[in-house]
């Protein structure tokens, strides 16, 4: 709804209203897990006895030394421990099963891990057992100048750590317990996690924790007024020349660009009864820093200026429900929202070099607040000869009302426009967003075991989404169409030059899936299975009306052969579209323009709707090559083919990936991985001709769009990815490392007719064939000695090693803008970093085993 001086990525479900460049953001709603004991038998639920009371308190100092702000999803876990595993177990001997010596495996023939040997708990009260853990020391890190040591998603600084805390206790007698467990206290990545509860009757679980997101360690900027919704330049800078601004950049200091996650949530779960299971889930999240956006003060965007864009979010979060299960019938009902909260409501900047006198100023709407909500009820039965029902109905709503913002915040005479008609709220046909989106599913399933070894599945899915979303861009100030983009840098009022987008287009669709599949049991323990799926789409603001997609699947799974497993699949979907329109939201524009030029090329086809054959393969087979080691091969191909002459031709995915396992004992296991995958993608495109534009032709050959500026151009990125890893325990102590090395290359190629398929300025025998290759390569090493003092302290020396290179094509040119003051930007680009850490750290654990050592 309100303009913007440059698309960007938004939090949440978005409608994109046209190309106004008006957001309306919507919220969104993440899948919540829920999990904890659940019991057959009706247990009342009664409050622990003054234990647990005092272990709850403990978690919450502790966690609060920790961070007591929000972040992250509520699963442990830091940089330096990132499943929040208690490094102070050891593997178990007995395995997953006193019966056997070897390890065991899954039904697809993998082998499990070796499980921890969880230590019987300390007796300090009556009826209560007791289990303490930790690890802390501290950490020195080399690395050299300007490298940051807070990573994407994880804090490498050098200092003190308690890298895990762990507290538990367990009353025998009733079946309450409780836990606690932390990572990384006091850092960047700091998390901890509580549960309480009783066995079969009810668990609580609180958490918090926090992740740090890091574009640029070695950001500059000329501008004052960081992290707030106002840029400003110093007097000398503001309107001033190329050299004045190269001066300032190249002598401001850097900073740290990025932004942290916080969350926080509890959630409770219940099974008052055999029947009857309760959940209920809060979590609310908060993103606080910044991070970089491109803006432009002119069309066709220069100068060009990358700001700190200011990052306030609040995300509320919440689903409840209840389940009900009989013998023969199944029922859940449940609900979810969302609620996002942005502190920070718009973003202005002065601009940095002289465009005209009455543009001084840009401003930006950010996100805007919003809601989500979804309820849902789902049913199951169990009818005769083994057959089973399922159906559901769900409804959700999103909307936004947010205040609408002045086309423009500049004052004065820009042409013949005058900008005080323009600069107020009273210029616009509506205050606020007033934006609704509203969503309905339907779904049926039905299982039928016709004979003995073949079973038939039927289902049926409806899904509608509404856009209920309205706008008119009316000034009733001056009765004018049409809006200032880029705060009058870019004038599209009625008439414009060309036609003007004067409403929103609120997309929407229909949905409907229809799906038969039948399974086979050919020998004990293969099946076959074979299915067809007819997707039938309705859109009434796309280029079809109606699109329908039919796919076939044929699928093989073996588990007979002693020495493997077999996976194997193909399947072919053909997509059609009905009823197609070139310009199918004409509507939405003025009739008037000044050049009646196509609105696009005709033959063009979006991808996304374009007729389609694709192909899938995809197979996997784990070989057992003895009782405690195997090996496993996938693959996996796809290729798109378009049945169009421009726009994306076709594209195609190929996969491989080899993976070793050896459990030896519980004190040896070793691994290795080897993982390629290749994507190619083509295209083509005819670029416009302006002096054939006033010819309104649109088809490819005409003289808007002539055979002579058509280009093609094909891109393949390949990508490798080893990992290796051992570890082994000796009397006295345990060595582990683990070895991870990525390479990626981007390439790209083109062709084109003659020199007007090419950028304005570029000549046709100095452009080449293609870009340089993009490339990236990241390795690392880690490795750690643990050394047994005795049953209850070790000591463990820490290494770890990473390296990163990184070479684009597109920051090449960076360092020249710098030194010319063409631009603003942030960052010249990313290039070489690398690190070394070393660690020394003492796990220390208190059961009743290493008490009695001790």
């Amino acid at each position: 709804m309100r303009q913007s001086n440059a698309a960007h990525p938004r939090p949440g479900a978005g409608l994109l209203i046209g190309s106004l460049r008006s957001t309306v953001t919507l919220g969104s709603v993440d899948a919540f897990s829920h999990s904890g004991a659940r019991g057959d038998s009706a247990v009342a639920i009664t409050l622990p006895r003054s234990p647990l009371i005092l272990l709850m308190l403990l978690a919450l100092v502790a966690g609060s030394r920790a961070e007591t702000l929000p972040g992250g999803n509520g699963i442990q876990g830091s940089a330096l421990n990132p499943g929040g595993r208690d490094p102070t177990l050891a593997p178990s001997a007995t395995g997953l099963s006193l019966l056997k010596t070897t390890p065991s495996r899954s039904p697809s023939g993998l082998l499990y891990a070796w499980p921890d040997d969880i230590p019987s708990g300390l007796p300090l009260l009556p009826d209560w057992a007791f289990h303490l853990s930790t690890e802390f020391g501290t950490l020195s890190a080399r690395r050299p100048q300007g490298n940051s040591s807070r990573h994407d998603h994880g804090d490498f600084s050098g200092g003190p750590v308690i890298s895990f805390l762990g507290i538990s206790a367990q009353q025998t007698g009733s079946g309450h317990y409780g836990t606690f467990t932390a990572t990384a206290l006091g850092r960047e990545d700091a998390s901890w996690q509580a549960r309480f509860g009783r066995y079969g009757a009810y668990q609580l679980r609180l958490y918090i924790d926090r992740i740090p997101q890091l574009f640029s360690s070695q950001a500059r900027s000329v501008f004052q007024g960081a992290g707030t919704g106002n840029l400003t330049l110093p007097n000398p800078l503001q309107a001033g020349t190329p050299a004045q601004l190269a001066t300032a950049l190249t002598a401001a200091p850097t900073f740290s660009l990025g932004f942290t996650r916080r969350n926080a949530g509890l959630d409770l779960e219940a099974t008052p009864g055999r029947k009857l299971r309760l959940y209920f889930d809060y979590q609310q999240e908060r993103k606080s820093g910044m991070r970089p956006l491109g803006t432009a003060s002119s069309y066709p965007g220069a100068p060009t200026v990358e700001l700190m864009e200011p990052i306030d979010y609040k995300t509320h979060k919440l689903a409840t429900g209840l389940q009900w299960t009989e013998e023969r019938v199944q029922a859940n009902l449940g609900y979810s929202g969302s609620l996002f909260r942005n502190g920070v409501d718009t973003l202005s900047w002065d601009y940095p070099l002289a465009v005209a006198p009455a543009l001084r100023r840009g401003r930006i709407d950010l996100y805007p607040d919003n809601e989500q909500h979804h309820v849902k009820l789902d049913l199951g039965a169990a009818l005769p000869m083994g057959a089973r029902l399922t159906g559901g109905l769900a409804w959700g709503r999103m909307t936004q009302n947010d205040a609408l913002i002045a086309p423009t915040l500049n004052t004065g005479v820009l042409g013949n426009v005058d900008l005080t008609n323009w600069n107020t709220t009273e210029a616009l046909s509506q205050k606020s967003a007033q934006a609704r989106i509203d969503t309905r599913l339907a779904h049926l399933g039905a299982t039928l075991p016709l004979f003995r070894d073949l079973t038939l599945n039927a289902s049926f899915r409806h899904y509608e989404e509404n856009n209920r979303t309205r706008y008119t861009a009316l000034n009733p100030l001056t009765g004018q169409s049409g809006y200032l983009g880029l705060d009058g840098g870019i004038g599209t009022i009625v008439p414009g030059f060309l036609r003007v987008q004067t409403q929103n287009v609120p997309y929407g669709y229909r949905r409907d899936n229809t799906r038969l599949e039948g399974d086979y049991r050919l020998l004990g323990r293969t099946n076959i299975t074979a299915a067809y799926e007819r997707e039938a789409t309705r859109g009434q603001y796309r280029e079809f009306e109606r699109i329908h997609e039919d796919t076939i699947r044929l699928a093989v799974n073996n588990r007979d052969l002693p020495w493997a497993t077999i996976r194997l699949s193909y399947e072919e979907a053909r997509r059609i579209g009905e009823g197609y329109r070139f310009d199918p939201n004409a509507g939405a524009y003025s009739s008037q323009a000044l050049l009646t030029a196509p609105p696009g090329l005709a033959q063009l086809r979006k991808f996304d709707i374009a007729n389609r054959r694709q192909q899938s393969l995809n197979g996997r087979i784990n070989f057992m090559l003895q009782a405690d080691m195997d090996l496993a091969l996938s693959g996996r191909w796809r290729r798109n083919e378009y049945d169009a002459a421009y726009g994306r031709l076709n594209d195609s995915t190929t996969a491989l990936n080899i993976e070793w396992n050896w459990q030896a004992s519980p004190g040896a296991s070793a691994y290795g991985h080897y993982g390629f995958e290749r994507l190619r993608n083509r295209m083509a495109q005819i670029n416009e001709n302006p002096g054939g534009l006033t010819s309104g032709d649109p088809n490819a050959g005409g003289t808007a769009y002539p055979l002579d500026n058509l280009w093609h151009e094909s891109s393949r990125d390949d990508a490798h990815h080893l990992g290796l890893g051992f570890r082994y325990a000796f009397a006295h102590a345990t060595l582990e490392s683990n070895f991870i090395h990525q390479v990626s290359r981007y390439r790209t190629r083109y062709d084109f007719a003659s020199g007007g398929a090419l950028i304005s300025g570029t000549a046709a025998n100095t452009a080449g064939d293609g870009m340089p290759d993009m490339r990236y390569r990241q390795q690392s090493l880690e490795t750690s000695l643990r050394l047994a003092i005795s049953r209850s302290t070790k000591l463990r020396f820490y290494h770890r090693y990473g390296r990163t290179r990184i070479q684009d094509w597109h920051y090449d040119g960076l360092p020249v803008v710098f030194a010319n003051g063409a631009g603003v930007f942030l960052d010249a680009g990313p290039g070489k970093l690398s690190e070394r850490l070393f660690g020394l750290f003492v796990q220390f654990s208190l059961d009743q085993g290493a008490a009695l050592d001790d």
